[in-house]
């Protein structure tokens, strides 16, 4: 049984089975903005845990899930997780900016060359000895406990126009998440830059209060933006990187074998969503073309033309923040760049 029919099993299996009857001494409470859906990359992991959970606990640790943006926003979420009134959540760059604006160096755009890089970044010191602590450090109870991915590569979405070269850009109002870095590259490029939450984007896009969108092909299918949305420019100016949040004060509360369980099915929770949106994505593009959609991928040329805004970003944020996150950026892409070279220098031995 593949990935994808394995988790569609899971899916359907987990809607059917009765909770257990055990009467539960923790309940983990997850949150999310995506659809509860059989492809949504946001809903699949969930289910995953709460199975990998309320079994290994025998019902000790019960775990509910609140899709769709019931409980709120990226911003209202994590403020949520830092009151301890939820216990986990799961966001883009853009739900920790409000509370540090310097994590947005990690959408400097047209910075990691590939899916391998990327990945090795996500595991490296710097995301989990400087950006993990600080994030706990500023907001108090917010504990970074896994980095997967979210739907791989941001790509520019329209409803009008295709966006071959940057000058394309030009008066397109692109939805953008709430994070000053990309409202600027918008900018920059003489677009106009219209911060939309998530649940509000449909609408938004239906409504022409925005005409396009920077995310992935995984996002647009489920959601059913692509009903607006007929072009794709696949520029893959920056990694969706998905972080999961938890409060530290109801991780600390659990039994040492407890939490340590819990920290173990998030992270392999973020490996399935990782792996779920590697094989979905191609599967989305061909349902995006199919409902009439153009899929372009942009031209050696053409993408020369939007590298220039990733130097210019690049110096809007050392001039906004210092030096030391983008160092600190660059100097993690530089290790993970070494560390995957070593790794395809040992297969091709």
């Amino acid at each position: 049984m593949n990935m994808k029919k394995l988790l569609c099993f899971l899916f359907v299996a987990i809607l059917v089975v009765p909770g257990y009857s055990y009467a539960a001494k923790w309940t983990l409470k997850y949150a999310h903005v995506g659809p509860a859906t059989s492809v949504s990359d946001d809903h699949i992991p969930g289910l995953w845990l709460k199975t990998y959970l309320e079994s290994r606990t025998g019902g000790d640790i019960a775990v509910e899930i609140y899709p769709a943006a019931q409980l709120g926003n990226f911003r209202e979420l994590i403020e949520q997780v830092n009151q301890n009134t939820l216990e986990l959540t799961h966001t883009t760059v853009g739900g920790m900016a409000s509370f540090f604006p310097e994590f947005q160096v990690t959408d400097i755009p047209y910075m990691l060359a590939n899916d391998s890089i990327a990945e090795q970044v996500a595991k490296g010191s710097w995301m989990w000895d400087v950006i993990g602590p600080e994030v706990l450090k500023r907001t108090g109870n917010v504990r970074m406990v896994a980095i997967g991915n979210t739907g791989r590569w941001r790509s520019f979405y329209t409803s009008k126009k295709l966006i071959k070269t940057a000058s394309d850009m030009k008066g397109v109002k692109m939805r953008t998440i709430n994070s000053q870095l990309q409202i600027e590259f918008i900018k920059a490029m003489g677009g106009n830059p219209t911060p939309v939450a998530w649940g509000e984007l449909y609408t938004a896009l239906k409504s022409g209060v925005v005409e396009g969108t920077k995310n992935a092909a995984t996002d647009i299918i489920p959601n059913k933006m692509h009903e607006v949305c007929k072009f794709v420019s696949l520029d893959e100016h920056a990694n969706l990187f998905g972080f999961y949040w938890m409060s530290d004060e109801w991780l600390k509360s659990l039994p040492e074998n407890y939490q340590n369980l819990v920290v173990e099915g998030i992270r392999q929770m973020a490996e399935i969503q990782s792996n779920w949106n590697k094989q979905y994505e191609n599967q989305a593009l061909m349902e995006f073309a199919e409902s009439g959609g153009t899929v372009y991928v942009p031209s050696p040329d053409e993408k020369a033309t939007f590298l220039p805004y990733r130097d210019q970003m690049a110096e809007w944020f050392e001039a906004k923040y210092g030096s030391e996150y983008v160092d600190g950026w660059k100097g993690a892409i530089a290790q993970a760049e070494k560390e995957v070279g070593v790794m395809n220098a040992m297969v091709l031995q």
